[in-house]
C-alpha cells in the first residue's frame, strides 16, 4: 500500500539511506564543466560490490556565476538516484526552515525521507571549511561514503607444486 505522503515511484527513506551507507567511489575526480551562467562538475557512481557497473547515482556540484561587482554564489551538491531524486545535498542558506520543524542556519543537509521527500534539512556536519566547488564536491564524497578511483581487484594466488 502506497503512504499519501510518498511519491509512488521514489525510493523509500530506507532504500536511500542503504544507498548512501554502501561503499561506493567515483572513477576520478570530474573536470570542471564551465556554462553560460555556472560551473558543474558531475560524476557517475559505483558500488564497490558490484566494480564498473553504475549503480543508479550521480554526484553533481555546481555554482553560479556572479556578474563582476556582485558577491560570488555559494556552491551545493547533490547526491541523485536515477537522475530524479535528491537523496542527499548540501548548500547554504541564512536561514532554512524545514517541514519536520527545526530552523537551520547556514550550510546544511538535505536527506532523503518518506513524508517530505528532499525537504528536511539537517546542520552540515562536519563543518565545511572548504567552500569552493571542489571543497563542497569533496564534502559530498567524505559524507555520502563514496572513494575516488577505481578498487583495487586482488586475484586469488595460484597454488603451485600440489600433488595431483
Amino acid at each position: 500500500m502506497i503512504s499519501a505522503f510518498m511519491r509512488p515511484e521514489g525510493p523509500t527513506q530506507d532504500e536511500a539511506d542503504k544507498l548512501v551507507k554502501k561503499r561506493k567511489y567515483i572513477r576520478k575526480w570530474p573536470i570542471m564543466i564551465e556554462g553560460e551562467r555556472e560551473y558543474r562538475m558531475i560524476a557517475t557512481v559505483f558500488r564497490r560490490s558490484l566494480p564498473n557497473r553504475p549503480c543508479g547515482l550521480t554526484i553533481k556540484a555546481h555554482v553560479k556565476k556572479a556578474p563582476s561587482g556582485v558577491p560570488r554564489s555559494l556552491p551545493s551538491c547533490v547526491l541523485e538516484l536515477a537522475g530524479r531524486f535528491r537523496i542527499r545535498g548540501i548548500d547554504y542558506a541564512v536561514v532554512h526552515s524545514c517541514p519536520s520543524g527545526p530552523i537551520v542556519y547556514g550550510w546544511h543537509e538535505h536527506t532523503w525521507t518518506n513524508r517530505y521527500e528532499d525537504r528536511v534539512v539537517l546542520r552540515a556536519t562536519p563543518r565545511i571549511t572548504d567552500q569552493s566547488i571542489a571543497g563542497v564536491f569533496a564534502w559530498g564524497l567524505k559524507k555520502w561514503n563514496i572513494d575516488l578511483g577505481e578498487p583495487v581487484i586482488k586475484k586469488k594466488a595460484k597454488r603451485h607444486g600440489s600433488a595431483a
